[in-house]
């Protein structure tokens, strides 16, 4: 018995139909197939031991803009009163400055304080009462993706760097 030709479409139309939401499914999974990158920050530390730290402990200078993202500031041993710390960024047109007071052994700060080519960081204690005679301290900058160095990579050259890596381990 032969079939209106109206259903014979509809199924024509339905396995077309079936056909590309399988297309569209497999496209779907491949642009999930996705990379992140890390721009890995850039530390900037010091150490100071003396009978009485006061002053500038810690200079650098930035090479390219960025952002200072995190500071740990880490004294010998806790403050009665409180120690005094700036961070401060100069250039030959601004200067922009963060203080912070400790009262405990150790701080950990996040500036936020965005860079440029050039720019000077300074980080100075200002104790008053009490005498500090070991200072470490830590800061993380991130330089801006304008700045880094891109390498262009296809996600199967990615994969399979990655478990090159993981095969060495």
């Amino acid at each position: 018995m032969r079939q209106p030709l109206f259903e014979k479409g509809l199924r024509i139309n339905e396995k077309r139909i079936a056909r590309i939401e399988k297309i569209v499914t497999q496209v779907a999974r491949r642009t999930q197939n996705r990379a992140v990158a890390m721009i890995t920050p850039y530390p900037i530390s010091n150490a100071v031991f003396g009978e009485d730290v006061k002053g500038v402990i810690l200079r650098y200078m930035f090479p390219c803009t960025g952002i200072i993202t995190k500071g740990l500031i880490v004294l010998g041993k806790k403050p009665k009163q409180g120690v005094g710390i700036e961070v401060k960024i100069t250039n030959n047109v601004r200067a922009e400055a963060k203080s912070y007071i400790i009262n405990k052994q150790g701080l950990s700060i996040e500036p936020k304080l965005k860079v440029n080519s050039g720019d000077k960081l300074e980080i100075s204690i200002k104790s008053i009462d009490d005498k500090v005679e070991e200072v470490w301290i830590s800061f993380l900058w991130k330089p801006f993706v304008k700045d880094v160095e891109k390498e262009s990579l296809l996600i199967d050259d990615l994969e399979n760097g990655l478990l090159e890596l993981k095969e060495g381990m």
